[in-house]
C-alpha cells in the first residue's frame, strides 16, 4: 500500500463519514467501562446500561465488592452481567491499589508502550480494548483493529491475517500515525453501512476505485 493510495483512501472515508466518535468517551476510565459493556451487545443496550451505571454510582471509585449484586442487576439486560460486573469491580480495585483511586489519568504522561502494557495488565483487557482507550481517550496514535476495520482493510488489499486480533500489528504498521484515528472510526462506519460481511453494497461504495474485492467480482455493479 503506497502512501499516496493510503491518503486517497483515508480522504475518501473522511469525506463520506466525517470521523464519527461512535459514542466513545473522553475520560479513559469511562471509555474502558464503555467498551467492556459493548462486548457482544447491541449498541442501544450497552449505551443504556452505561448511562444507568453512571447514574447509580457517583464515581467509579464508589464501586466495591459489596456492590457487585447491584452492578449485576443494572447490567442484566445486556447479557454477561456477572462477567462484566466482576471485571469492572476488579479493575476499580486494581486502580485503587496502583493510583490511590479509580483513574487512568496517570497514563496520559506515559509512553504509548507503557500505557498499553499497563492497560492489558488489567483484568480481562485485551490488546484491541487497550488500543481503543489509547486512541479515543488518551489521544495516542494507535490503530485498534475490530471486525469492520479488518474486513475493509482486507478487501482493499492490505496484508492481513485471518482474524482481526492477529492482524493488529500488521495494520498498525501499514497505516501512518496521522491517518490511524480517521481510518479506524470511518472504517467502522463504512463496515456497518456499506462494506458489510454479506452482500456488500459495492455500487455505492466510496472506496471502490481502490478496492481489490470490487475489481475481483466477475460482474461488478
Amino acid at each position: 500500500m503506497t502512501d499516496q493510495r493510503l491518503a486517497e483512501i483515508c480522504n475518501a472515508l473522511t469525506r463520506a463519514y466525517h470521523n464519527p466518535r461512535h459514542g466513545n468517551k473522553k475520560n479513559p476510565l469511562d471509555e474502558l467501562v464503555y467498551i467492556i459493556l459493548s462486548t457482544r451487545t447491541q449498541e442501544t443496550a450497552y449505551q443504556s446500561a452505561y448511562a444507568n451505571l453512571k447514574r447509580a454510582f457517583r464515581s467509579w471509585s464508589d464501586i466495591t465488592p459489596s456492590d457487585l449484586p447491584r452492578v449485576r442487576t443494572i447490567l442484566q439486560p445486556i447479557g454477561l452481567a456477572a462477567l462484566k460486573a466482576g471485571q469492572i469491580e476488579r479493575i476499580v480495585s486494581q486502580l485503587r491499589r496502583d493510583f490511590g483511586g479509580a483513574t487512568l489519568a496517570p497514563l496520559k504522561r506515559w509512553t504509548v508502550a507503557q500505557a498499553e502494557e499497563y492497560l492489558v495488565s488489567l483484568p480481562g483487557v485485551g490488546r484491541k480494548v487497550a488500543k481503543c482507550v489509547l486512541m479515543y481517550s488518551l489521544r495516542k496514535h494507535v490503530l485498534p483493529v475490530d471486525v469492520h476495520v479488518h474486513r475493509v482493510a482486507r478487501r482493499l488489499g492490505f496484508q492481513v491475517k485471518r482474524r482481526p486480533d492477529t492482524s493488529q500489528q500488521m495494520l498498525e504498521d501499514a497505516v501512518q500515525p496521522r491517518w490511524r484515528y480517521g481510518f479506524h472510526v470511518n472504517a467502522i462506519a463504512h463496515g456497518r453501512a456499506v462494506c458489510r460481511p454479506n452482500h456488500p453494497r459495492c455500487s455505492i461504495c466510496c472506496l471502490k476505485d481502490w478496492c481489490e474485492y470490487y475489481f475481483s467480482q466477475p460482474t461488478r455493479p
